[in-house]
């Protein structure tokens, strides 16, 4: 695989220096941080800074839940329309 140079601040560096793991390379790094970005769904929401912890579960589970609901709901309904055919 190709590879390419680039410049980064120094306070980049240190910062991504303190991000990465003892076994990881800088590239692996990124990679791992750009992936985690797209995962975010707070991203969409400004940094999330001031949340409180364990909210961005509870936000997901919380929609897991509702289209779980949702889903039973639909079967229900479809059950008893076919109960209401002659």
């Amino acid at each position: 695989m190709t590879s390419k140079l680039i410049s980064v601040r120094e306070d980049i560096y240190d910062q991504l220096q303190q991000l990465k793991a003892p076994d990881e390379s800088f590239s692996d790094a990124i990679e791992r941080l750009l992936t985690e970005r797209k995962k975010n769904v707070l991203r969409h929401f400004g940094n999330g800074c001031d949340l409180p912890g364990g909210f961005l579960n509870q936000f997901e589970n919380a929609i897991l839940e509702t289209r779980q609901d949702d889903i039973i709901a639909e079967r229900q309904e479809q059950t008893d329309l076919m109960d209401d055919k002659p």
